[in-house]
Order: structure tokens, then sequence, then C-alpha cells
């Protein structure tokens, strides 16, 4: 790099040459699937080293509440952050810090206000079991059935099917009939017409849709027709897989004459850039994303919450939605995996709100009960810390601290058009009945009217604020992830604008990537992470202009013969990252990119 004046800033690049790994496992990250870039105890570390104790920390964009839960953390240090320290050689100095978050969203201030600043374990435990036996009391009737032998059982899901429509001779069958292959699994794209037994392909068919009486809003709606197609069941010990039948119809009729459940959300979903006029036909309002059943089932848990001690609900209400974005609307689904005899559940895929042809209905009250431990646990790893941790939900693009007050500041922002949070976030936020004000969520956003120059100044509006509060010899780091120049250039006019200068760069260590992340083939594997101090504290000395080819073949060579480094999605955004530590523009995408630098590997991979 040029001309940095050594200094404090220098007796931290170890964290910058190598970052500290995020193994986003655990119970604080498995407490509550969040969209979430790093997990709090490797926050921990960053906070850590880089300051005092006592000092004060801030996170324009709190997302899951990784910063406030890590500065918590740092007077009580876990094994593992211990264990890192030592590995990567870092000296922190463990002790109380204060730390003020902003989060836009609703649901992610309340998380973030629970994780950061637990309850009692005992007394949430006791409260949690409370609700539980309260659904189970109430409607737990609904997650009964019989066995294979007709004995009875405990529902444990459902895999519902769409039906479908062949284009030969209008037969109609099922996505499981058509497409599903057991043991080993496996989906298959073409089948055999029931009817007239010629060769179909699944996409060629056509989605049967059924017109119904939504009971709640009492209007006619048209929407896919869903059949339950597995169940899947546990009698005593032992678990057990039938086919549905009647008496599964039979159950589901009787509970959809239920009467709405009181508590359960009747408000009309703020569709945006993930509306799909496919798999979401007849979806406009929230309790159509739940089969009845799981919707009269959260509904009797939510309730329950009220008849707790006022300093216990926050925590139950985080409890119940830790479940219901993920695991409980038809957004869960199946996936076949190589070598597996039977399709594996797997909840909503992360950043979307995708409704595959094979939606699972999990029972709910059994998935709530398990995630009792798991947040014990997180709490209690946070229990007995020292320091406080205050949660505005508001924009950060008002910041209401004194200037130079701030000695660190950790964040993650949004992605540009990466993620829509708040789209995201209403399936929960919806419980609340408060949902995030979109006026100044930082996003690339058709939808919103928002495009890059909106994005790129709201995202100045934050770091404007961020550099009038920061301390002269204060220093933020940012975990940011984008595959388009442009989004680049935005954050970067952000930081210049601030009189902010990236002095070091480096890649996340993640082990666990988003569904975008994989599923994208201008994705980027591994997000920047960037360390900024003010301009002040920055040389001026003159750089050589960049020269992209070159550029390039340093990033390979210096990537020398580790897969992990030779990643084309790994070296994008160590590109994107020494473009900014350098002030020049990211003149690639990251198809640009790999287009560039494979036959580079490829040179190098010769003998």
């Amino acid at each position: 790099m040029s001309g940095m004046a050594r200094g404090s800033v220098d007796r931290f690049s170890v964290l910058y040459k190598r970052p500290v790994p995020s193994a986003r496992t655990g119970p604080l990250f498995n407490a509550f699937s969040y969209p979430t870039k790093i997990d709090a105890e490797a926050v921990a570390l960053y906070i850590a080293t880089h300051t005092e104790p006592g000092a004060t920390i801030l996170d324009p964009f709190g997302g899951s509440g990784s910063t406030g839960i890590a500065a918590r953390l740092c007077s009580k240090p876990t094994e593992r952050m211990k264990s890192l320290a030592t590995e990567l050689r870092l000296r922190p100095r463990w002790g109380e810090r204060h730390a003020v978050l902003y989060e836009l969203s609703p649901v992610g201030a309340l998380l973030s206000s629970v994780m950061a600043d637990p309850p009692d374990v005992t007394e949430f435990a006791a409260a949690a079991q409370t609700i539980i036996d309260a659904a189970k009391g109430s409607v737990g009737w609904m997650y009964e059935t019989r066995d294979e032998a007709g004995r009875p059982a405990e529902l444990r899901r459902v895999i519902w099917t769409d039906v479908l429509l062949t284009p030969c001779c209008a037969a109609q069958t099922t996505v499981w009939d058509a497409a599903v292959r057991l043991d080993p699994a496996e989906f298959a794209t073409g089948f055999t017409c029931p009817q007239c037994g010629g060769k179909v392909t699944l996409s060629s068919c056509e989605r049967v849709t059924e017109r119904r009486k939504d009971r709640a809003t009492g209007a006619m709606v048209v929407r896919r027709r869903r059949v339950p197609a597995m169940v899947y069941g546990r009698t005593g010990g032992r678990n057990w897989t039938r086919r549905a039948d009647g008496s599964d119809e039979r159950l589901i009729k009787r509970i959809e004459r239920q009467p709405f459940p009181a508590g359960a959300p009747l408000t009309k979903i703020q569709w945006g850039d993930l509306y799909r006029a496919g798999y979401h036909t007849g979806v406009e309002y929230f309790h159509q994303l739940y089969t009845s059943r799981n919707l009269v089932a959260l509904s009797a848990m939510w309730t329950a919450i009220e008849d707790q001690p006022e300093h216990l609900r926050p925590a139950l209400r985080v409890l119940v939605l830790s479940y219901n974005a993920s695991h409980s609307t038809m957004m869960t689904r199946v996936v076949a995996k190589k070598g597996m005899k039977d399709l594996v559940v797997s909840g909503a895929q992360s950043g979307v709100l995708y409704i595959s042809g094979l939606p699972v209905e999990k029972n709910v009250i059994a998935g709530v009960t398990s995630k009792i431990a798991t947040l014990v646990d997180a709490f209690k790893m946070v229990a007995g810390s020292s320091g406080s941790v205050r949660v505005i939900n508001g924009s950060s693009t008002s910041i209401n601290l004194p200037e130079n007050s701030v000695d660190y500041v950790f964040t993650d922002p949004p992605f540009g058009d990466f993620i829509p949070y708040a789209e995201v976030n209403q399936v929960n936020e919806a419980w609340l009945d408060n949902f995030t004000d979109r006026t100044h969520e930082a996003i690339v956003s058709d939808a919103q009217g928002k495009g890059v120059p909106e994005y790129a100044q709201l995202m100045k509006s934050v770091f404007n604020e961020v550099a009038r509060v920061l301390r002269p010899t204060g220093k933020a780091t940012v975990v940011f992830h984008a595959s388009k120049p442009a989004i680049w250039t935005a954050l970067a006019a952000s930081f210049n604008e601030s009189d902010l200068v990236v002095a070091r760069a480096s890649v996340l260590d993640k082990t666990q990537v988003s569904f975008k992340q994989v599923v994208s083939s201008g994705g980027t594997r591994g997000d920047a992470v960037l360390l900024l101090v003010p301009s002040t504290r920055q040389s001026d000395a003159p750089r050589a202009r960049q020269n992209t080819s070159r550029t390039l073949r340093q990033l390979v060579r210096s990537a020398g013969t580790d897969p992990a480094e030779r990643d084309p999605k790994r070296l994008y955004s160590r590109y994107v990252g020494r473009c900014l530590r350098r002030g020049d523009p990211v003149h690639l995408s990251a198809p640009e990119f790999y287009e560039q630098v494979s036959p580079m590997l490829s040179e190098v991979d010769e003998p």
C-alpha cells in the first residue's frame, strides 16, 4: 500500500492480512436465522484488538445485533475467542465496551436488544415452556395423526405438492409423482403422462389453480392448488413415513373450518422486487403464506406470550419469530442431496421469498420447542458480561451522538441490490405489526424506485454521520460484498465524501455463503473487509496509475497454491479491496473479472 503513516493502524495489520474467520455456527448464530455476514465472536476480536476497555462502539447498520453482542463478549471472552486470538497472534484487551446500534428494521432491533441484553435464562425457559404447553392444550390435536399401521402418532411434517396439467392431454398429476425419485433421492425433469403415456417435461406443464374463499377476508382468491403428498410422523421413539391419505385430508378440512385465529396478522404483503406471478399467485396477505394448521398454532403461541411477565415478552417473541420465517411458512422446502435415500428438509431460502412446488409444513409447536434450548445457550454466552448496548430502531442518516465520541465502528452495510431486507423481514414484522420504514432503506430497488444514485446518497449520509462522530484517532471496519462496479463506486464515494480512506483491505473467511452467492454466476464468495481511518491520517503520496492486467497477475501470484485463495470469486473480493485501498476505480464487474483472471490461473497451473 502507499505511504500510510506508521502508527496505531499498523499494529492491527494481522487482522487484515489474515482476517478473523467467521464460522457462523454455534448458539449465537443458530438462535436466529437472520441475514448476517459475520458472527459476534469474530466481531469481538476486532473490537478488542482495535480499542481499549471502556471504548464506545458504533454500528450504523445493526442487523442481527452481532456488534452489540460482540461488545458484551469483550468482557467475557469465550474459549473460541481466546483460541482465535492465540492462533492469529493478536493481543486483544479484554474488558467492557459500550455499543450503540442503529437498525432500521423493527424485528432486527428487537433481536439485537434481546440478544445483547438477555433475560434470566431460568425465568425465560419456564415462560417459554408455559406458552408451548398452552398451545398444545388448545391446538395440539391438529398435530395428532396415525402411523402406517393406524396407531396414534405425532405429526412431524407434511410435504405438500403442486398439481400439474400435462400439455399432451390435460391430465392432472402432482409434482411429487412426476418429479420425485427416492432411494436415491433426486428430482427428474421429465416423466410419463399418466393418461396417454407420452413423454412430458416438467417445465412444459401448467400449474393447476383453484378458486377458494379466504376465511379471513371473505374474498374469492385464485391460488395454486396444493395437496398433501407425504406424511412424516413419530410413534413413541420411532420415526416413520407414509403417503398422505383420506384421514389427513379430513383433518385438514376440520382445521380449515376453525375461526380465523386471534393474533394472526391480517395485513397485506408489501410486495416489491421479490414478487413472482407464478408461485406467489393468490398470496396477497401474510396469512396466505401459511397452512391453516401452522397459522393457528403460531397464533396460539403468540397470544399466550401476553400472559407472561412483561420483561420476558420480547425474548419470547424472539423465540417464536426465530422459527417463523425460516421454518413455519410454505417457503420451507425439500432438497435432493447426493447419496441420500429420501429428500432432505431445508428452511426457507435466505434473502428471497420463494415457494417451491413441494412446500413443507413442519410441526411448528415442536419446532419452537426445539429453539428454547438454543436460545438458552445463546443467552448464557452473554449473561454475566458487563458493558452496555443501546439499540435505536431508526435511520443512521441522523445519529444522535456528539461529535468525536466514538472510538470504533464495525458494520456491514446493505449490499445495493443484493437482498431487499425490508421485503424479507416483513414476514416476521407482520407479527409485530410494525414494519420497516423503507424511506431510508439503503438499497437499489426497482420496486422502491431507487437506483444506484439514490443508494449512493443514502450511504453518503450514513458515512457522513460516521465520520462526524468518529474520534480523530478512531477507526472503522466495514464488511461489504458486491459484484457490480457501480455499487463499489457508490461505496467508495460515500467514504471519500466523508473524508474516510481505506487503510487496509482483506477478505472475510466465511464457511457459509448466501443462496445468491451460490447460484449467481456473477456472485462473489468472501466479503471484502475494509479498515477506514480519517483522511488526515493517510499520506497523500502519489501512486502509480492502475494497470488492470498487472493487478490481476499480482493477485494470482499472491494466491500461491492455496485452492481457497485461488477461487476466482474470492480473488474478486481481493481485487475490489485493493482498488478501494489505492483509491482506484473498480473497472471490472465480477463476470468480467472471472473472464480475465481464469486464463491467468490456468497459466500458473501449467507445468
